[in-house]
């Protein structure tokens, strides 16, 4: 079973299949009451929506501000075969009232560009997170704060500072090598203008393209290669890997890092075959197979990454639609996550398991990017690529 998975939910791993199957079910029915609950007869009554675990038992919690409204809700012929899943929680914030305050942050945070931002909506908190992280250097946000005060948001100080994404960072003993890329597989990065800028980044997944099958190409975080100006070459660093590069991949096609953190790695090196499989080396399952690519809808779902440093982690959504700040760039349409992320891991795949039967079966939701656990959705990152450089890519699988 996975181990993983078992750990976060805080179960034996024979459970495992069971608790998947079931929130499965829960986005389902998640997937059927959402639209339902942003309709103007529902909007501002309700909260948004989570799964999450009350009194041993799990549900998909439904934020309740207007407690009238939740019989005329269950009486909805799509809703009531559903109301034993359901759990009506009291709230203060409508989704209509969240919405407009975050509009009005996300603004404020365009112009005013802080350090180092995360704004993004908790359904469980019930309201809009401005998560500030502690980068170690004494930067002043208090104009920014002020700014948003007004709107109520929960303030959320990160207590230590998170590792720099791009820093080089020790080596492991090997327990193998092999000449295969995976997803979550490592990526030493050459400024081919500055060799002291090298850096370590993760493989995300391989991408084919639709006007040109044979091509091949791999998907990564942009800000890996960051002032690089479009000259890096990539090479493959497996995990736990002694060496600083085993083979060189190939070279770097679009690295977009405002709005959006987006890297296209293009495979040159023709020794390396596409492999829609993503690593997890110290599972019982070593590599796991990626079925599609889809985007997340549902706050409190379970989500999990692969990455060269901290291997295998998984959280929960917190967030979607989110927004990272810092300074002079910002990436838009985040996905904000509770994973383990650690420097090194920026590129690689964030993924869920999509059958409580086979285990080894997941869906790529994107890759890590910016600071924390945040990820850019696979949805946009088609999207931005086919806009910007005419790629029409899609998921190898």
């Amino acid at each position: 079973m996975c181990q993983t998975i078992a750990i976060l939910w805080g179960i034996n791993d024979t459970e495992v299949p069971t608790l998947l199957e079931l929130e499965k079910n829960l986005t389902t029915i998640d997937d059927i009451l959402r639209p339902i609950l942003e309709e103007d007869e529902f909007i501002s009554s309700f909260g948004g929506t989570y799964i999450d675990t009350i009194e041993d038992e799990t549900y998909l919690v439904v934020n309740t501000v207007n407690n009238s409204k939740v019989d005329e809700l269950l009486k909805l012929p799509q809703i009531s075969p559903y109301e034993n899943f359901l759990y009506f929680l009291k709230a203060n914030k409508s989704m209509s009232q969240i919405k407009y305050n975050f509009d009005k942050i996300a603004a404020i945070t365009q112009s005013l560009k802080p350090r180092d931002v995360l704004v993004y909506i908790d359904m469980k908190i019930n309201d809009v997170v401005v998560f500030i992280f502690n980068t170690g250097t004494i930067f002043n946000n208090t104009e920014y704060i002020n700014a948003v005060d007004p709107f109520n948001p929960s303030i959320i100080y990160e207590s230590t500072p998170s590792a720099p994404q791009n820093i080089l960072r020790p080596q492991h003993d090997a327990r193998f090598l092999n000449i295969i890329i995976l997803g979550g597989d490592g990526l030493y990065i050459k400024n081919n203008n500055n060799n002291s800028d090298n850096r370590l980044c993760s493989a995300g997944f391989w991408t084919s393209d639709r006007n040109n099958p044979p091509k091949k190409y791999i998907i990564t975080a942009g800000h890996c290669v960051e002032n690089f100006s479009n000259n890096a070459s990539y090479f493959l660093q497996p995990w736990n890997s002694t060496k600083l590069y085993v083979s060189y991949i190939g070279s770097s096609v679009y690295n977009p890092i405002n709005f959006y953190d987006i890297g296209i790695v293009d495979v040159e090196n023709e020794d390396f075959s596409p492999r829609f499989a993503i690593r997890n080396t110290d599972d019982q399952y070593k590599e796991l197979i990626i079925v599609d690519g889809v985007p997340v809808f549902s706050h409190g779902v379970h989500i999990c990454k692969s990455g060269r440093t901290s291997h295998f982690t998984c959280g929960y959504v917190l967030g979607l639609n989110g927004i990272y700040s810092t300074e002079d760039r910002f990436a838009l349409e985040i996905i904000v996550t509770s994973a383990n992320v650690e420097g090194g891991d920026s590129g690689g795949p964030v993924l869920s398991f999509v059958s409580p039967q086979d285990l080894f079966l997941v869906v790529v939701h994107g890759i890590v990017i910016t600071r924390g656990s945040s990820a850019q959705s696979i949805d946009t990152i088609f999207r931005v690529i086919k806009e910007n450089t005419g790629l029409d890519l899609t998921l190898y699988h």
